[in-house]
């Protein structure tokens, strides 16, 4: 039996294709619905005419800030219209349009209406409960590993339950921020979990932020990329559009571009708004947003920018393989090196489904992730006190958050390294994914993608190189 760890795009996409292959799967989530529930924008895929492999492959590695593993960036860019056919295949219906995102060269995101997530999930789920694919909500706690091979996983409800292939698909990190758009279940357990079974961990200083998100109330509103591809424009409390004076592309720079921009606008004492009052037709494009916003009264709203998604995780090749045989990661969770330093627009849901289709070509054979000749950070799991995961957001959201400075991560690092990351809750396992992230953020001094440092503000070519962890108890130093 396989056991999938996670309800979003990738997990259940790859319960789907395992089930319709053969394969026993059983999926364990702590909560039903997680990231991909909340997605906006689309799935990037180049499907029409005057698009083609080459340049979405040309946008990933452009945006990704000289990181990205080039072979896995074909692998699966290339192999994204397969998926989306399949997918298709299933019964799943795009809309017929597609729409234009910051980084990208074409019109490529496909997208059902403004809640291309939330269409998604609701059809793999059903897929899923038509499938008859068991599903039990419990969290997964630990994984067993003996000489370096899964042998079976800890679950909180459940106990222990042998199995030999376990594939995590449990999301990134991002609600470990104060500001996000993320779900309560993005806390990055997958990660911690992986680590403490002995599996490699990668680029955790990369945490893209989105631009544009508003307050509903006491809900953070994600505003989606496609609304600026669609001709909504940043302005301040003049009107005035300030991104200008900084990227002549304006709204369609990337992200982490637009998030520094409108971040140091608002530390300056400005408001900022998106307007949308040049869309045309925006109630018919943006359904769901249009209700959202239908007391607002203008056709503008306040925005911030959020913690939005997590390019570091378990390192895993482009089968999904980490660096412990039978442990698998798709997804958010994983770090294949498709996103480099800076993810390009509605490339993740692309690479989950892409991974989730596709993982029962290879799943009876073990290849592995080869990391010969990388240098490897070691993280000592330690007692120690247990902050409160509210303290862990505010104060990763104040000292490790858009723009980051080496002082004032030395001196968080050094309170982090007081944390608890010994148990096996969800506290503990938020703080020893908080301390990679940050002792990756203060060890690569440069900027690069969406890691800027003001103190090194410019790309470094010696940085051209991942920052590896892993872990070990202090009975093992």
């Amino acid at each position: 039996m396989i056991l999938i760890v996670g309800t979003g795009v990738a997990g259940m996409s790859a319960a789907i294709s395992l089930k319709m292959r053969g394969f026993r799967v059983r999926i364990l989530t702590k909560q039903e619905r997680g990231s991909t529930y909340w997605a906006k924008g689309g799935m990037a895929s180049a499907v029409s005419e005057d698009d083609s492999a080459e340049l979405h492959i040309k946008d990933t590695t452009e945006v990704g800030g000289g990181l990205c593993d080039e072979r896995v960036v074909r692998h699966l860019v290339s192999l994204a219209p397969k998926a989306v056919e399949e997918l298709k295949g299933w019964g799943f219906r795009f809309d017929r349009d597609l729409r234009l995102e910051a980084g990208h060269s074409r019109r490529r995101v496909l997208h059902v209406g403004d809640e291309t997530g939330r269409a998604l999930w609701d059809f793999l789920f059903r897929k899923v409960k038509e499938l008859k694919i068991p599903l039990a909500l419990d969290r997964l706690v630990k994984i067993k590993v003996i000489d370096g091979k899964v042998k079976g996983v800890y679950t909180e409800r459940g106990g222990f339950l042998e199995v030999e292939k376990v594939i995590l698909a449990t999301g990134g990190f991002a609600h470990l921020f104060s500001n996000t758009s993320n779900p309560p279940s993005s806390t990055g357990e997958g990660i911690a979990i992986a680590c403490r079974a002995g599996a490699v961990i990668s680029d955790m200083e990369f945490v893209q932020f989105h631009p544009t998100a508003t307050k509903i109330g006491p809900q953070t509103l994600l505003l989606s990329e496609t609304l600026r591809g669609e001709g909504a424009r940043i302005v301040d409390q003049n009107g005035r559009r300030f991104v200008l004076d900084f990227d002549d592309r304006g709204e369609l720079a990337p992200r982490d571009i637009l998030s520094r921009i409108i971040y140091s606008h608002l530390l300056a004492g400005n408001r900022v708004f998106l307007d949308w009052s040049e869309i045309e037709d925006f109630h018919r494009k943006f359904p769901s947003l249009s209700l959202s916003l239908r007391d607002n009264g203008s056709k503008r709203v306040e925005i911030f920018p959020v913690a939005h998604f997590t390019i570091g995780g378990i390192r895993v090749n482009e089968r999904g393989e980490s660096s412990v045989e039978g442990l698998y990661a798709l997804g958010e969770v994983s770090d294949t090196g498709l996103h480099g330093a800076n993810r390009l627009a509605s490339n993740s849901l692309m690479e989950g489904l892409v991974m989730g289709v596709t993982i029962g070509d290879h799943i009876d054979q073990w290849v592995g992730l080869n990391l010969d000749g990388q240098e490897f950070r070691t993280v000592v799991l330690t007692r120690g006190i247990k902050p409160g995961l509210e303290r862990l957001r505010r104060d990763n959201w104040l000292h490790a958050g858009i723009v980051r400075e080496g002082s004032m991560l030395r001196k968080y690092l050094n309170q982090l390294g007081n944390y608890d990351t010994c148990s096996l809750d969800e506290e503990s396992n938020a703080s020893l994914v908080s301390r990679m992230m940050v002792e990756a953020a203060l060890l690569r001094e440069e900027s690069r993608g969406v890691h800027f440092r003001a103190d090194f503000p410019n790309p470094d070519d010696g940085w051209k190189k991942r920052i590896y962890f892993r872990c070990v108890t202090e009975d093992r130093l």
